[in-house]
This record gives structure tokens, sequence and C-alpha cells, in this order.
């Protein structure tokens, strides 16, 4: 197999966002994620919280019981990072790693399964992949016919989890056997249990604590690393985490980089991987669960195959603000975009907005794609009175659009956003 431009994503490059700290259905931290294909949802995953009562227990069950058990919680996220949907899965794992397939209209998630209590704290890890459709509000237990029948590589392999590379239509099965190894699959010819391996690697060193992994063309994607939390060595930035590109024909490491990006994120621990393809360009998204104390939140960045043009690439193109309350446009639609100039990641506004902002003020609210882990500020024009004519905009971290600067006897009645142009994080 030989590796092509689109496989080898730059890992020192330019870094976009999917999600942006976004609660999920349990309290407990992310353990890895998946993309729909065709709709965009983003389905995580969770060992499910301690003191819930799930249809068909006898009362409420402790954390260190769901996570022994193998017992997950699953939250479907929109494109737009809304919570669209949930459901349980009793027995199947600790959600190291999930692929999701869009089939016959369905959103079908791929998991491990039939866990088993193992390492230090005796949490339950899969020992087999099954695939079973999305059913919103439901609970599914391994052994269930609602899911398909679990598959297991090697004889007594452990540490069994799955992810799907959408470019290929490949199943991808991550299991631990003499040594962690990787096996790649038909995808079609897996769903209809037909498993024949078309390649095997063994997984060389991650550089730290396994957190992930995804597979674009020819290439496979490891994450490592830990929180940056007092109970962590390094436990200040930039962290450790590192993404690292192997080659599948050889299990050769090809690039090992340190991931410096999200720097503004709490507790910013790296959790799963995936693959997606939006307007034909392949994106490489990995995970940070964040908060502490929690309820913890689900932080997606991605890294863009997207071409560059005179040294400029656009990571997010054109989106539209959502303007707050009295805020109008003025002359064109607010609208921001995240691009990358000469390798440095820009956030730029453009349009206008007009009002009576007696006071520092929300003038709207930006998409998940283009909100930022340290708050970017720029400076832009104002109506003109009494020799103030500049204002200053902020993009804040809990996505608002701040404009700065009105008071109650110098009103801002109007700003132009064409001249923000700020250093994104």
């Amino acid at each position: 197999m030989s590796i092509t431009a689109t496989d080898l994503v730059d890992l020192a490059g330019p870094v976009g966002k999917l999600v942006h700290r976004r609660r999920l259905i349990n309290a407990t931290v992310m353990q890895s994620f998946g993309i729909d294909p065709v709709t965009g949802d983003v389905f995580v995953l969770q060992v499910a919280e301690g003191q819930l009562t799930l249809p068909g227990d006898s009362g409420p069950v402790d954390g260190s019981v769901r996570a022994d058990r193998g017992d997950l919680a699953v939250t479907r996220l929109s494109p737009a990072g809304a919570i669209t949907g949930s459901m349980y899965l009793r027995g199947f794992g600790h959600g190291v790693q999930m692929g999701v397939e869009h089939r016959a209209g369905v959103s079908r998630l791929w998991t491990e399964t039939a866990a088993r209590p193992t390492g230090a704290e005796n949490d339950g890890y899969g020992t087999a992949v099954t695939h079973f459709a999305f059913s919103d509000g439901t609970v599914l237990d391994h052994g269930s016919p609602k899911h398909a029948t679990p598959y297991t590589p090697a004889a007594g392999a452990t540490s069994v989890t799955c992810t799907i590379d959408p470019t290929t239509n490949r199943l991808i099965v991550r299991f631990s056997s003499g040594g962690m190894k990787y096996e790649m699959y038909d995808l079609d010819r897996a769903a209809a249990g037909v498993w024949q391996p078309l390649a095997r690697i063994s997984q060389p060193s991650p550089n730290g604590v396994f957190q992930g992994y995804a597979s674009l063309g020819n290439v496979l994607y490891m994450l490592a690393g830990q929180a940056i939390a007092p109970d962590n060595p390094a436990n200040r930035p930039p962290g450790n985490t590192y993404l690292t590109a192997v080659d599948w024909s050889t299990g050769a490491v090809l690039q090992q980089q340190l991931v410096t990006a999200g720097q503004g994120l709490v507790y910013r621990e790296p959790e799963g991987m995936a693959v997606s393809v939006r307007g034909g360009v392949p994106h490489l998204h990995f995970g940070f669960a964040c908060e502490n104390p929690g309820p913890r939140t689900c932080t997606v960045l991605s890294l863009s195959q997207a071409p560059g043009t005179d040294g400029v690439k656009v990571l997010t193109d054109w989106q539209t603000i959502r303007l707050a309350s009295g805020v109008t446009a003025d002359v064109a639609t607010p609208r921001a975009r995240l691009i990358s100039l000469a390798g440095t990641t820009t956030l730029q506004l453009s349009g206008g907005v007009k009002g009576n902002f007696s006071a520092d003020t929300v003038i709207g609210t930006l998409p998940d794609a283009l909100v930022p882990s340290i708050v970017v500020r720029g400076s832009v024009p104002r109506n003109n009175s009494d020799g103030r004519c500049v204002a200053r905009v902020e993009a804040d971290t809990d996505r608002n659009l701040r404009l700065y600067g009105g008071q109650s006897t110098n009103p801002i009645t109007w700003a132009q956003l064409d001249s923000f142009s700020a250093t994104w994080h």
C-alpha cells in the first residue's frame, strides 16, 4: 500500500475545531467519539456515571461497578453541538474508540463489547467488537439480538476496539494478543459477518498514555497523553499530548508531534480520534475531555487536508454569527471564518452591527467551530462621537462575541467588523 498526499496529515499544521466544551448526558470523562459520514452527527462514549438506575437495574448502581461491568453512555450531538439523543450500553467496555457508519438511513455504531475487568483499576474492557443501530432513549445489553454477532480477532484477545475510515470504507480493529496490534477489514464484508484481514501491524510506541486512534487511507494515527491536572507530572501547559502517524505497510512511525493546540482548555485530557470528509476534504479529529471539577465537557479539534493558496488555508469557511437581541446587521450580515495565514491560525470577521450600545455588551454568538480556547480580541471602527471612533471586539471562550467601549454618555450606534483579524488559539 502506497501513501498518498491525502493520507498523510501534517500533524504540526494549523488546528481548527468541531465541538467546543459541550456537556454530555453523563458527568464522566468522554472516552471517544465518532462522526456520522452523512448527517455529521457526533456520537460520544463515556463510562456511565454512578447512582444511575437504568431499566432492569434493581436500584442505583455505583460508578465503580459501572466501570467494572463496562457500562457506557452514548450521547448524540448535532453538528452544532446540541444534544439530540442518547442511549446506554451495558457490559460493552471502556469506550476507548468507536466508529460510525450510515447504512440504510440509520446511524450504526461500531464499538467494543463483551467487557471483561482488566488492569489495576479492574475496569471492564471489550474482548470483541460489534455494531448496532443507534436508538435514542434505549438500553442495549451485551448479548442482545439487537446488536450484531460479536467478533474477536484472536483467541483470548483483550482490549478489543474499532474505528472506521470513511475514505476507504475500511474497519480498523485494535486488540491485545501477544502485544498490541491493528488489523484492517473491508467494512461491508465485516458488517455481513465476513472477517478477512487486509493488513496487520504491531503498535509502535505512542509516546505516552494511549488515548485513541484513527485511520486515513494508508496511514494509521494514534493519540496519547494525560490531563493537565494536579495528579499528572506534566500538569502544566503545553501538556504531554502527542499525535503519531504510522505507515500501514510497514508499521513504521512517519511523524510524531507534540500537540499544543487548545491551551486554554481546563483539564485538557486527550480522548479519542476520528476521520470525516467535509466538502470533499478529509479531516483528522482528536478530542479533549475538559473541566475540572466536572461535569466534564467534550471538545473536538481538527486538522484539515484543505489545500492552501498563496500561504492561506481556509480551516472553517464563512459562517453566520447569530446576533443577540437588540442587535441588527448593518449593511452586511456579520460572519466569521478561520484561516491559517503563513502558519498562524487567524479568526476573521466581516459585516457590521448597529444598535444602541451604551455599555459593554454581547452582540452575537459564535458557532463551535470558531470559538477560541483563549480570548481573542481586536479593534474595529465605530461611529465617530466626541473623537471616539474605535471600539474593541472580543471573541470569548463562552461562545459570545462582545463589543466594548459604549457608554451612556457616548453610545456606540454602529461598528464595522471587517477589520477584525486576530490570532486564534
